[in-house]
C-alpha cells in the first residue's frame, strides 16, 4: 500500500498552525535546498512553489485548511487556489523540451482572482521595463566612468527591449535599483538593470567601453594588461541571492562599443574557462549578451512564470 501524499504543509515541514512568516521563512528555506540550478530536483521545486503559493495567500489557505477539515469556511467569492486536493502528489515541472520556450503566455504567481487581488497592481505586474538610469551630475561626468556607465545602461535597455523581451512576455527588466550591501562591505548599492524570468534573475552592469580586446578570466576583467572596474557587480549578485534564495542570480558585465558593432569588443577567455558553466557573473558585448540571457532564461526551471513578490521587492529598490 503506497503512502498518502503529503499535506501542503508537510511539503513545507510545518504544522497546520503555522503562522505567515514561518511558512515564508520555511518557503525559502526550502527552495534554496531544491532549486533545480542548486542540484535540487525540479518536481520537487515546482511542488513547493505550488504549496507556498497556496498557503501564502490567505483565501487560498484558508480553502485549503477547509479541505483538510479545520478552519472556517472562506468568504463568498474567494477561491481555493490551483491545488485540486487537500493532498498533494509531486507532479512534473513544465518546463517542455529542451527548445526556446521564452515566447509562451506569462503566468502570474500567486496568481490572482476577483476574490484574489494581485500582489502588484495589473499596470504594473503586466509592464515589462520599469524605472531608468539614473542619469550623473555634470561634474560626476567629466573624467569619470559615469557617464560611460550612464551611456552603457541606455544602450543595454534599448538592447533588451529591442531583441529579447518581444521574445519573452515574462521577461521583467527593472533598472536604476539602490539597496543596502548584505555583503560584508555594507554600504548601499547602485544596480543598472535586474531582468527577472521564472525563477532566475539576470545582474546587469553596463559600460562603454574603448575598443580593443578584453580578457575575463571569471574574476578580473583587464584591457592591455591593466584591471577594469565592474563595479560592485559580485556584491549585488550576493546581496540579491541572500533577499531572493528562490532565484538563481547571475551577474553580467556588458560592455558596449562606441561605434555601435554589437560583436566589439572582443572578449578573451583562457583555454579553462568554459563559457558555459555556471558562474557568479560573466562578461559579454552586445552581441553575446543576447545569445547567453537566452539560454540563461530558456534553461531556467518555468522560465514563462511572473513571481509577483520578486518583481515588487525589485521596484520597492527602485532608486527614487
Amino acid at each position: 500500500m503506497s503512502p498518502s501524499p503529503k499535506t501542503l504543509y508537510e511539503v513545507l515541514g510545518l504544522a497546520p498552525s503555522a503562522t505567515t512568516d514561518q511558512i515564508k521563512t520555511a518557503y525559502r528555506k526550502a527552495a534554496r535546498a531544491t532549486h533545480p540550478d542548486h542540484g535540487g530536483s525540479a518536481e520537487t521545486f515546482h511542488v513547493i512553489a505550488e504549496a507556498y503559493e497556496v498557503l501564502s495567500n490567505p483565501e487560498q489557505k484558508a480553502a485549503y485548511d477547509l479541505r483538510l477539515g479545520r478552519g472556517s469556511a472562506p468568504r463568498p467569492g474567494t477561491t481555493s487556489g490551483p491545488a485540486s486536493s487537500a493532498r498533494t502528489a509531486p507532479t512534473r515541472a513544465g518546463s517542455g523540451p529542451a527548445q526556446d520556450v521564452l515566447g509562451n503566455a506569462p503566468r502570474f504567481v500567486p496568481d490572482f482572482s476577483p476574490g484574489s487581488p494581485p500582489v502588484l497592481p495589473l499596470a504594473l505586474a503586466g509592464q515589462q521595463v520599469h524605472g531608468s538610469p539614473r542619469r550623473p551630475g555634470f561634474l560626476s561626468r567629466l573624467g569619470s566612468s559615469a557617464g560611460a556607465r550612464f551611456d552603457g545602461e541606455n544602450l543595454t535597455i534599448h538592447l533588451l527591449e529591442r531583441t529579447l523581451l518581444p521574445d519573452y512576455p515574462a521577461g521583467r527588466l527593472v533598472n536604476g535599483l539602490h539597496m543596502p550591501d548584505r555583503s560584508p562591505r555594507g554600504g548601499n548599492l547602485e544596480v543598472g538593470h535586474v531582468l527577472l524570468g521564472g525563477y532566475r534573475m539576470a545582474v546587469l552592469e553596463s559600460q562603454v567601453a574603448s575598443p580593443g580586446n578584453y580578457s575575463w578570466d571569471g574574476r578580473h576583467l583587464r584591457y592591455r594588461g591593466r584591471d577594469v572596474n565592474i563595479g560592485r557587480l559580485p556584491d549585488a549578485v550576493r546581496t540579491l541571492q541572500d533577499r531572493f534564495p528562490e532565484c538563481n542570480v547571475s551577474g553580467w558585465v556588458v560592455l558596449h562599443s562606441p561605434n555601435g558593432n554589437p560583436f566589439e569588443p572582443v572578449i578573451d577567455y583562457p583555454p579553462s574557462l568554459s563559457r558555459s558553466a555556471p558562474a557568479m557573473v560573466h562578461v559579454a558585448n552586445a552581441g553575446t549578451l543576447q545569445r547567453e540571457l537566452r539560454r540563461f532564461f530558456n534553461d531556467g526551471p518555468q522560465p514563462n512564470v511572473v513571481q509577483l513578490q520578486v518583481l515588487g521587492g525589485l521596484l520597492d529598490a527602485l532608486a527614487r
